[in-house]
């Protein structure tokens, strides 16, 4: 009686374990310096927006599956200032991380061949493709969103990373929001607010999609599941 109790409940979470495996799996990116950011800094917000169809493309540019990653070194000085704006009731939440060349040449054609906004891959790959650049907002840590500058990939002025906002509770959190990523070791784009990079970005090489995993290359070249 015992057995015919608990068998299918036995039964029915094997198969949730197992599905909590398949969906939690991560690439493995040994051999790569690369790293997976959910799993390296858990209190991280992840929403890339490239996986869907409301950046300024129209159409989503990464496969639902892809993961946020980063180079390890600059993954590192993430967690730092996550751990610093932590101290003041905020999170990051990472819009864009490492960005494949192939996308990056998908957003250059995008916006009309403009290098004030999107980085000319023709003369030399985007830092997000060396794994060295992120794209981050901020949110409290009970969910609740930030009030920031602009919206992701707002084309305009208003995103100038030293625009004076009229709302002061944006110019407030762009503050902490720079002091943290300055003190992990991170600089600033000029056009772009939401955009920091690993200071020590020149010892960071190119990576190439070729030198990836084969799954994520697979993503990569058919971005749409």
């Amino acid at each position: 009686m015992f057995l015919r109790l608990t068998l299918p409940w036995l039964l029915l979470a094997l198969v949730a374990c197992h599905s909590w495996w398949a969906t939690d799996r991560r690439t493995d990116l040994a051999g790569t310096d690369l790293i997976h950011l959910t799993s390296f800094d858990p209190t991280l917000r992840i929403a890339l927006q490239y996986k869907e169809a409301h950046n300024f493309t129209g159409n989503p540019l990464y496969h639902r599956s892809f993961p946020a990653l980063l180079h390890r070194n600059t993954a590192k000085r993430l967690k730092t200032a996550n751990r610093l704006l932590g101290k003041k009731n905020l999170r990051l939440v990472i819009w864009d991380a490492y960005r494949p060349h192939e996308t990056q040449l998908a957003l250059w054609d995008a916006c009309g061949h403009d290098d004030r906004y999107v980085a000319n891959p023709m003369r030399q790959p985007s830092l997000h493709s060396h794994g060295c650049a992120v794209d981050v907002s901020l949110e409290h840590l009970d969910g609740t969103p930030a009030a920031m500058p602009t919206k992701f990939d707002e084309f305009s002025p208003l995103a100038a990373s030293d625009h004076h906002h009229p709302n002061p509770a944006v110019r407030e959190n762009m503050k902490q929001l720079k002091e943290a990523m300055w003190a992990a070791g991170f600089g600033t784009l000029p056009h772009e607010w939401w955009h920091f990079m690993d200071k020590d970005y020149r010892k960071l090489p190119f990576i190439a999609t070729e030198t990836l995993p084969s799954e994520l290359q697979t993503m990569i070249r058919s971005p749409l599941p």
